[in-house]
């Protein structure tokens, strides 16, 4: 199992995790490549139209993937939330057994980020067995899936809706 981690600070922070099983990884991959409109090599939802939006929500759902949303928007001080976020994350995958972590790289996080990554591991007992990275979203494509339902969840609504047969759940953060 494999986790790819994205968030969206629109309205306070959300973080979202997709998970994969490995067996689907290279076909959600194929996938989430076929949606990228021509001349684009990454999808990023929040510079797309709207019917590009729907397309993609369409195709989300359509890949065998679970995702997990950590609300944050209760904490206030960004680093806080970011940290109780990755935390929480660490924790829902160290139960599912998961065994690489993937993280949308942002150069101005990633330090404060592994060291928050670092005590989580081995809070939870997986040091030895979760691996975390991180990456530039056109390198991996289904920290896409994660930018999506990060954009779509902070939207809420009819974008909510769209992506709710891939949620699995919702934890809110204080």
């Amino acid at each position: 199992m494999h986790a790819f981690v994205d968030e969206t600070k629109q309205n306070g922070l959300l973080v979202v995790s997709t998970v994969v099983e490995v067996r689907h990884l290279k076909q959600a991959r194929k996938q989430l490549r076929e949606q990228r409109a021509k001349g684009q090599n990454r999808i990023h939802f929040k510079k797309e139209s709207d019917s590009r939006r729907r397309s993609i929500c369409s195709a989300l759902c359509a890949l065998e993937v679970k995702v997990a949303v950590y609300d944050a928007v209760r904490i206030r001080n960004t680093v806080d939330a970011r940290a109780a976020c990755l935390t929480a994350a660490v924790e829902d995958l160290a139960e599912l057994g998961a065994r690489r972590l993937t993280i949308e790289q942002d150069d101005s996080l990633v330090a404060s980020d592994r060291k928050v990554l670092y005590a989580a591991v081995r809070k939870f007992g997986v040091a030895d067995i979760l691996a975390y990275e991180h990456l530039r979203p056109n390198e991996e494509p289904l920290l896409w899936v994660s930018d999506a339902v990060a954009w779509c969840v902070a939207k809420g609504g009819d974008w909510r809706n769209r992506v709710d047969p891939v949620i699995t759940g919702v934890r809110k953060l204080t």
